[in-house]
């Protein structure tokens, strides 16, 4: 195996309301729903690639899509954009963060997940080697939650972009949206 570090980009579109909806409906109601949010993001996925070689990640909350920086066919802020206005359309409450930094990957295109069972019955499965835009993604989607309506301190719902993000898209905003600050990275939010 030999491992090379590249940019690359990464976006984490999560269902926001899901805890919500956890717990406001019924079982069938639930699983309708959550399974109702995956099809929804894989089908915009497969139909509107955001990059020629990319992997998605489900998360079970979330879908994280991840891809080298250079191989974008979509503009990845306004992809995510797109994604959310569509989940938007559909009632569903989320957040999608766009991130960008350092990733390692094989050079010998070995295949991830790998998947094997430890002893004692243990399954293990490596989804991801270490990958700087997906631990910002996270560390985004853990900031945007609130502990309940009244919470302030929670991102909420929207758009967010990692400032790195923004200058590797060479971007420039005409007004400088508040910096959120987060696991040594910064944010902007960008929609609501």
């Amino acid at each position: 195996m030999t491992l090379v570090d590249e940019n690359a980009f990464g976006i984490l579109i999560a269902h926001y309301g899901i805890e919500n909806e956890e717990y406001a409906l019924e079982r069938d109601a639930f699983v309708e729903r959550f399974s109702e949010f995956r099809s929804s993001v894989l089908d915009f996925v497969a139909n509107l690639p955001v990059a020629s070689a990319a992997t998605a990640l489900d998360l079970g909350h979330a879908l994280y899509v991840e891809f080298a920086d250079g191989e974008q066919s979509e503009d990845p802020l306004a992809w995510a954009k797109a994604a959310r206005a569509l989940l938007t359309g559909r009632s569903f409450e989320c957040a999608a963060i766009v991130a960008h930094g350092s990733r390692w990957r094989d050079d010998d295109a070995e295949a991830l997940p790998d998947i094997g069972e430890l002893d004692g019955g243990v399954i293990w499965a490596q989804v991801s080697r270490p990958s700087e835009p997906l631990r910002r993604a996270l560390a985004a989607e853990v900031a945007t939650r609130r502990a309940d309506e009244d919470d302030e301190r929670g991102w909420g719902p929207g758009l967010y972009v990692d400032v790195e993000a923004v200058e590797a898209l060479g971007r420039n905003f005409k007004n400088a949206p508040t910096a959120l600050e987060i696991g040594g990275a910064t944010f902007y939010r960008v929609g609501r």
